[in-house]
């Protein structure tokens, strides 16, 4: 049967060699701004990074596209506003979500033009394109039929010693994290109770079981999320999944905010985390399985919901932590005690299912809580610059800012941050299932934004397929080599000889307050960094410099030096505690300080065996 032809990046990526450089008072923002600030070809320059990630973290808007996204920042920031986080990622691109459906004829596979969340998840898990309902399993002549099973980038990365984290404010079991650590022809199979459309898969059959006995039994290090009444089901060879995952598996059972946060390292057992679903009178209760939107509910209608002054209201959430709470913990633990790196995927998952209610408050809030979970993403990230950190979606929705009440079949008005009015307008819906209607997915490409070694790629116009070698690290290029990098400064020229062309970058106004710039070579090979690695230095006016290099947390080698003003002073640092032959990420720390005044500036080096 055949696979139609995927390419696998289909737009140019324009790379341009990077140099290490910070000066004082330019620009430190990543996001490249419509505003009259200057050119940014440097700052981006600075940010390519070629070498394959220790560490990624891969934050998913389920039904996050453009539209969401504008609706979110223009309630929360303002029309003029930006994310601290979605939008002050360097590298920003498009990035296609179609599918394949099912071949009963034996032919090839046909295009699916608008996907579900299992098949989208599948594709950037496995670098595969597969059918609607599918969790990482190849395509098949129907959707009970199982297809072969893809490896999945974390497992890929759990199978090299590193440690893996699957968070979500939806059912744990659901198609994004599922697709993330099981494979199954069918994403409606999450309980072992479930299992009506995946009978080979049962674990009685000799299958890898549901979606929940997947999770645990690939060892996952922390599984965040709802669904508790999915891990509490039956399994064929009796007791419960909970069962299994604490006494085979290790795991630590946890119900609340409050113990999560009680948890500080992995030392005593794997995390699972179910924070939803279920009650006590009815454990197994699909109702409310998925975890609180933290905006109430506002819920479009044909006659128009909402006013011009109409506010989103935060959700009472009882016991269960926010995304955020969640995705600081999955990274606090993972890193702790990790010289191997680590996988991390994050979902935002009621950005979608509020979207399928059409929620306008509900989407709106918890695009928002993604975008503050990107913000310790990138926190992260900036003393961990071997992180790769990618944001997006797995598919297009409804939302729609229309004009007014009459650019929808269903419409709800908010007013902004602005103080203005904003209507979105849902006109996808789906025919009624058991009496309720539900917003459809569309086929729109999405946004793709990434910061980090591999970040470049994303650049462009790609599919989501790419985004598994990305995550796993493709061979790293050689960035074109150049005669010089010049920085002009108050005073003499200082010219550092690194890969890459010549860049200069304008002069500082005159100083009123301490300033200082640090000038440093992009990339050494590790012979070359052995020998030491060179540094300019300037400061505005007469200061000491603290001057340390670290490879990752660990620090080669500290120096203070004395400036003169406006003089450039050129150091050279040891690295002679590296490894012989290793590839590396240095980062040099320059603390300029003059009386009680004091400035840090940083550059990093890529070492290349």
């Amino acid at each position: 049967m055949q696979l139609p032809k995927l390419p696998k990046t289909r737009g140019p990526l324009v790379a341009t060699a990077a140099v290490a450089v910070a000066l004082a008072g330019g620009a430190t923002a990543l996001a490249v701004s419509p505003s009259a600030d200057g050119d940014h070809s440097a700052t981006l320059a600075a940010q390519i990074d070629p070498a394959k990630p220790k560490n990624v973290i891969l934050l998913i808007g389920d039904g996050t596209d453009e539209a969401i996204i504008t609706a979110a920042r223009n309630y929360e920031k303002g029309a003029a506003g930006a994310f601290a986080g979605l939008d002050n990622l360097p590298f920003v691109g498009d990035m296609t979500t179609y599918g394949l459906k099912t071949a009963p004829d034996g032919s090839r596979y046909p295009f699916a033009y608008v996907s579900d969340s299992a098949p989208t998840a599948s594709g950037w898990s496995t670098g595969k394109k597969t059918v609607d309902g599918r969790l990482s399993q190849g395509p098949s002549s129907g959707s009970n039929v199982p297809g072969v099973d893809y490896e999945t980038v974390l497992e890929k990365f759990k199978k090299d010693g590193k440690r893996v984290g699957n968070i979500t404010t939806s059912a744990l079991t659901d198609a994004t994290p599922a697709a993330a650590g099981s494979h199954l022809n069918a994403r409606a199979c999450q309980g072992p109770e479930n299992m009506a459309d995946c009978l080979p898969a049962k674990k009685a059959n000799g299958g890898k079981g549901s979606v929940a006995e997947q999770l645990v039994d690939n060892k996952i290090d922390v599984l965040l999320g709802g669904a508790r009444n999915r891990f509490v089901q039956t399994t064929d060879a009796g007791g419960t999944v909970l069962d299994r995952a604490k006494t085979v598996h290790g795991y630590r059972d946890i119900a609340t905010k409050a113990q999560l946060d009680a948890v500080t390292s992995l030392q005593d057992g794997p995390v699972l985390g179910l924070f939803s679903g279920g009650t006590e009178a009815n454990p197994k209760a699909t109702t409310g399985e998925n975890m609180i939107p933290y905006y109430e509910p506002l819920v479009a209608t044909a006659a128009g919901a909402g006013s011009a002054t109409q506010k989103c209201s935060v959700a009472a959430r009882g016991t269960q932590p926010r995304l955020g709470d969640m995705t600081q913990k999955a990274i606090d633990l993972l890193k702790q005690d990790n010289d191997k790196g680590f996988f991390l995927q994050v979902e935002s998952a009621m950005v979608d299912k509020q979207e399928h209610a059409a929620d306008a408050c509900g989407a709106i809030g918890d695009l928002a809580e993604l975008d503050r979970s990107v913000q310790i993403a990138l926190e992260f990230q900036k003393t961990n610059p071997d992180t790769l950190v990618i944001v997006t979606g797995d598919h297009s929705h409804s939302t729609q800012i229309v004009g007014g009440t009459s650019g929808g079949k269903a419409t709800a008005t908010v007013q902004t941050v602005d103080g203005d009015p904003m209507t979105i307008g849902y006109s996808t819906a789906e025919p009624p299932v058991n009496g309720n209607t539900s917003q459809g997915h569309t086929g729109s490409q999405i946004r793709v934004a990434a910061k980090g070694p591999q970040a470049a790629n994303v650049n462009g116009f790609i599919d989501q397929t790419d985004l598994y070698d990305i995550m796993l690290g493709q061979t790293p290029s050689t960035l074109p080599a150049g005669p010089t990098t010049t920085v002009t400064t108050p005073g003499p020229t200082t010219t550092v000889t690194v890969p890459g062309p010549t860049t200069t970058v304008p002069g500082l106004a005159p100083a009123v307050k301490l300033a200082g710039g640090i000038a440093a070579p992009g990339t050494l090979s590790n012979a070359a960094a052995r020998k030491g690695v060179p540094v300019s230095l300037l400061a505005t006016k007469a200061s000491s410099a603290k001057v340390t290099l670290k490879n990752g947390s660990k620090t080669l080698s500290t120096t203070t030096l004395k400036l003169s003003a406006n003089s450039p002073k050129a150091a050279k640092l040891s690295a002679s505690k590296l490894a012989r032959r290793k590839a590396a990420k240095l980062t040099i720390s320059v603390t300029t300080t003059a009386g009680t005044e004091k400035v840090t500036r940083t550059a990093r080096v890529s070492v290349t065996r």
